[in-house]
């Protein structure tokens, strides 16, 4: 396993990664499938976006999603699911959702198949991964979020019971573009503000609340470019994010939710989904008064 498929096993993500994959190294243990998570690391996913208590709704006729149960410790397997050609991560491990206001209608199928089980070869004798199939909630029924693209995010029923889940990566691997990924999720049109936050989560440094910078904002990660990463940037991304050079991009949305992105401006790269981008100077020499002065804990190794 290369730094690379370590990164995509947990998410791309944690301030203790180098520790962990040592560790794993001393107890030379390895997973088959190929979306197995280490604990801990999957709640800090990159790229996919996080639901919280709804804020003030903007519009009347969008839904409003509410968390139903805390944020699940990671389990083991990374809970995702494959539609229409895309890979989607289940948010916050799959906690249950409740939508009040415009409920999902419009179904968009089945999910029939278990990914463990149904993972299979195709002409080429490369492993495929079956449309309709997930680790999770399997037997659920997929339906379009009203008011939202069907491609970017999906609502996943079990009986009485809501998940969501957002689009990480094409199921094939290939290459995703910042284009298609911000398109897709219609960014500019829901975003209403941007908060800078330390890598956890848990502190705001800095904020855009008007709606021109925001948008500007996001017009600039338009101009990144797909980073075909080597193992030594990835350890380099790894070193930084334990070094607290890594901040959430948290984009907060008219409908209550929020989605988030990852930057490491000295380095300058950004997460987006299940993938790393490189940004221009041109971005950095616009918006880099917002990454100026910050400060956060270096994060611990354990």
């Amino acid at each position: 396993m290369n730094n690379k498929d370590l990164f995509k096993t947990i998410g791309y993500v944690d301030g203790n990664l180098v520790e962990k994959a040592n560790t794993a190294r001393r107890t030379n243990k390895r997973t088959y499938a190929k979306w197995v998570t280490m604990a801990a690391c999957a709640a800090l996913v990159l790229g996919v976006a996080i639901y919280t208590s709804p804020l003030k709704p903007s519009l009347t006729n969008s839904p409003q999603i509410s968390q139903q149960t805390p944020v699940s410790a990671p389990t083991g397997v990374r809970k995702i699911l494959n539609y229409n050609g895309f890979r989607y991560a289940f948010v916050s491990d799959g906690a249950q959702f409740k939508f009040t206001g415009m409920k999902p209608e419009k179904s968009l199928g089945t999910i029939d198949f278990d990914i463990n089980q149904e993972i299979g070869k195709n002409d080429g004798g490369e492993v495929v991964e079956k449309d309709f199939s997930s680790t999770f909630a399997v037997g659920g029924k997929l339906y379009e979020i009203p008011t939202y693209p069907s491609k970017f995010r999906i609502a996943v029923k079990v009986e009485e019971y809501y998940y969501l889940a957002e689009i990480v990566a094409k199921v094939d691997d290939s290459t995703m573009t910042v284009k298609e990924y911000l398109d897709m999720s219609d960014l500019n049109k829901h975003a209403k503000e941007l908060q800078v936050l330390n890598h956890v989560g848990n502190d705001v440094l800095k904020k855009l609340t008007d709606h021109a910078s925001v948008e500007s904002f996001i017009d600039g990660l338009y101009n990144a470019k797909t980073a075909d990463l080597s193992n030594k940037e990835y350890e380099a991304i790894a070193e930084a994010q334990s070094q607290g050079k890594s901040y959430q991009l948290k984009f907060n949305l008219k409908d209550g939710t929020y989605m988030g992105m990852y930057i490491i401006p000295e380095l300058k790269v950004v997460s987006m989904g299940d993938a790393y981008y490189h940004l221009p100077d041109t971005f950095f020499e616009q918006s880099g008064d917002l990454f100026s002065g910050l400060k956060q804990e270096v994060l611990p190794l354990y």
